[in-house]
């Protein structure tokens, strides 16, 4: 009885969290010639989080000042010696020598200058950088450019808050903050009255639309945007129809140069809901204009991947110990199950059969001996991961494996660890015997790609 008051009672202690959404109002100032980014917001509806809070900043950013509600100028941890969190320095306010507890607001200015990457580049580009190209710039949530919350307990960030700011920035065209439409610079205002992941994308760039997307820093012809986007509503179509459950968003496709070194083919792209992100490549050398397609075949699954984050990265917002899993194996096995739709099954076959090669050598780490989200590998995530939810269809079913998937999108404020996967499993109507094959075949095994039909 104890045992169940306690998980009712962190139950609670998570919706009364999750039900506190942050405010983020103030002024940022972009100078795109030195790569210099300058912050002064106040953090508001700050979640009633006790002790068990950090703020995270980008570590190339220096803190001007961190001061409460009356606007007193708080001392904080964090500026000597201070504690990575990903790509951020933890700062925690401080009331004499104890940390200041539930603070509702907090007021902070900063300033920090990156890198401009254009002859000379970086040895990689990844959603966590603020980017710097010469002609764009680039920050998204990952990249904590804005003041993210740390809640210790439930160990999340809480990254999606409504916002008013205003960007200045001398050089740019155009600039965008998601959760509003791109405007003209240098100055522009913008706002959210829904929680989203702000994302800043500003330079010297022009602006696309169609129907069902707007398109930044692209150079589209009439045809190739027709094309592009009707391949998007098939992607939507088929999500909409397997996982039953609308997909509800108006795209915005970025294109920007990389600032890492990519060999001929390369590619990468990454989704701050509504936007997705592509670098090192142009969406219209992707069209067949002749035959009304995409060029290559592989193409669709690679945006599938990223339209399906909408699923697994906005529905479900990850966490816990297998937050890479349900972030990015999840998406990748839904892209592969969208290109099995459009060009047969024998495309998801040479899918499998190519990837078993890559991860002959390969050894897992069980899913339910996870104990760190960084256990799991980019390999692991990427590529082995959809293998075990191959293997899982294998055993249940295509359409079983869907209402699988459909349970795990509607079950809310949860711990995505490895009972949240046996549990939506078992509560969609798999059986014990069935998952309990799945697990000894698939999920004990060091290596079960040979499994996969």
């Amino acid at each position: 009885m104890k045992r169940y008051l306690i998980a009712a009672l962190l139950t609670f202690a998570l919706l009364n969290v999750r039900g506190q959404t942050p405010h983020l109002k103030g002024n940022v100032d972009v100078v795109m010639a030195t790569g210099q980014i300058t912050c002064d917001f106040v953090l508001s509806n700050i979640p009633d989080l006790g002790k068990d809070y950090q703020i995270l900043l980008n570590k190339g950013f220096n803190i001007n000042a961190i001061k409460d509600s009356l606007d007193k100028t708080l001392s904080y941890s964090g500026f000597y010696n201070g504690k990575m969190r990903g790509e951020g320095l933890t700062y925690v306010p401080q009331k004499g020598d104890d940390v200041l507890t539930n603070p509702k607001l907090l007021h902070i200015t900063y300033t920090g200058a990156f890198p401009i990457y254009t002859d000379t580049l970086n040895f990689i580009d990844f959603k966590g950088l603020i980017a710097f190209n010469g002609k764009t710039v680039r920050a998204t949530d990952q990249s904590k450019w804005y003041p993210i919350i740390y809640d210790i307990k439930n160990d999340r960030l809480i990254e999606q808050m409504t916002y008013e700011i205003e960007v200045k920035s001398t050089d740019s065209k155009t600039i965008f903050v998601n959760g509003d439409v791109p405007k003209p610079g240098p100055v522009a205002k913008f706002k959210s009255d829904i929680a989203i992941a702000p994302l800043l994308f500003a330079g010297d760039y022009g602006i696309q639309k169609t129907n069902g997307a707007l398109f930044l820093n692209t150079a589209m012809n009439e045809k190739e945007l027709s094309v592009f986007e009707q391949n998007i509503a098939d992607m939507k179509t088929y999500f909409n129809k397997s996982l039953k459950i609308p997909y509800e968003t108006k795209n915005v496709f970025i294109e920007h140069a990389p600032v890492e070194k990519f060999n001929k083919g390369r590619s990468w792209g990454f989704v701050s809901f509504p936007v997705i992100a592509f670098a090192g490549l142009k969406l219209g050398d992707m069209v067949d204009k002749e035959h009304s397609q995409l060029k290559d075949s592989t193409d669709y699954p690679f945006i599938a991947h990223e339209i399906a984050h909408y699923y697994f990265g906005n529905v479900l917002q990850p966490n816990s110990t297998l937050f890479w899993f349900f972030l990015e194996s999840t998406a990748e096995y839904l892209s592969v199950k969208a290109a099995e739709d459009k060009f047969g099954k024998p495309f998801a076959t040479r899918y499998f059969q190519t990837r078993a090669k890559q991860l002959k050598d390969f050894k897992a780490v069980p899913l339910n001996a996870i104990k760190d989200m960084n256990s799991i590998s980019g390999t692991y995530r990427y590529t082995y991961g959809p293998f075990l939810l191959r293997g899982l269809e294998q055993i249940i079913g295509e359409k079983r494996m869907f209402k699988f998937l459909n349970t795990c999108l509607i079950t809310k404020n949860e711990l995505t660890d490895y009972n949240f996967f046996k549990n939506c499993a078992l509560k969609s109507g798999v059986t014990k015997n069935e998952w309990d094959t799945y697990e000894k075949d698939f999920i004990q095994s060091e290596n079960a790609v040979h499994l996969i039909k």
